[in-house]
């Protein structure tokens, strides 16, 4: 296995890992606290995403590494009575997060991301999320985003957006430390072995 291969298949799996475990821990707070999962999980993925840029020097590596949490996910449908709409709408967002990120940083090329670069990618993939929404809900599949009132769509759309792009920033800013590329492939393999697992023993 090619290391840039490598790099992209382990801090994919961890991201993969992440949504599993403590998606799932932060999407049961979100009973109280509206919003949280939205509020974490995206500075999230984009640390692992910069972390497969950083290691491979290529920008495509950031959607790779979402293609790859993506597949993880999509691996529920291998559990019995899989619910096909609670699987490929988070699918999907792991998709439009990377396009986002990837979009956004080609952009931008060499110079040094800013908060209103954290802020555009928020608004991008929550912006054709919602579209696609809205799609979905002409034939009458689950859309909570957009039917339950206007305050949700906004807080989904901006204000999850705006605290985004400052945890991005502070990630960027906190994240100091030299990259190189995973040079071990049992190290992404045991990444991914691990999602795998989370993924199919977390409800």
């Amino acid at each position: 296995m090619k290391k840039d291969t490598q790099s992209i298949l382990f801090w994919g799996s961890l991201w993969g890992i992440t949504e599993s475990v403590l998606g799932y821990g932060l999407h049961l707070a979100s009973v109280a606290l509206p919003g949280l999962p939205g509020f974490v999980l995206f500075p999230l993925a984009f640390f692992f995403m910069r972390r497969a840029y950083l290691a491979t020097g290529q920008t495509s590596a950031v959607f790779s590494a979402a293609v790859v949490a993506a597949l993880i996910k999509m691996t529920d449908f291998l559990v019995p009575n899989p619910v096909p709409i609670l699987i490929v709408n988070p699918a999907l967002a792991l998709l439009l997060e990377g396009a986002a990120v990837a979009v956004i940083m080609i952009y931008r090329k060499d110079r040094e991301l800013r908060v209103p670069d954290f802020f555009a990618m928020g608004i991008v993939w929550r912006g054709v999320f919602l579209l696609y929404m809205l799609l979905i809900n002409l034939y009458d599949l689950p859309a909570g985003l957009v039917t339950s009132g206007p305050a949700v769509a906004l807080r989904f759309l901006f204000v999850e957006s705006v605290i985004n792009a400052g945890l991005m920033f502070a990630i960027t800013r906190l994240d100091k430390k030299a990259h190189v590329p995973i040079r071990r492939p049992l190290l992404a393999y045991t990444a991914l072995a691990a999602a795998l697992l989370a993924q199919f023993f977390l409800p």
